[in-house]
């Protein structure tokens, strides 16, 4: 049974999980983030609040 694993980076620290797993936490990543979705459909009024926000934890699939 070949499994198939990708590395999940939290700041600094590499994880390896299931591909699933990374597919998933994208998902919800981008269900909590709408920045893409916002930049395509062009709304800016969201930039101007975006700006007082502290950064949150970054993802890197």
């Amino acid at each position: 049974m070949a499994e198939s694993f990708k590395w999940l980076f939290i700041d600094c620290v590499p994880l390896l999980y299931d591909k699933t797993r990374v597919a998933r936490q994208f998902q919800v990543e981008m269900w909590l983030n709408p920045s893409p979705i916002i930049k395509e459909l062009q709304i800016t009024n969201v930039e101007a609040s975006k700006r007082n926000t502290k950064p949150a934890l970054r993802y890197i699939v």
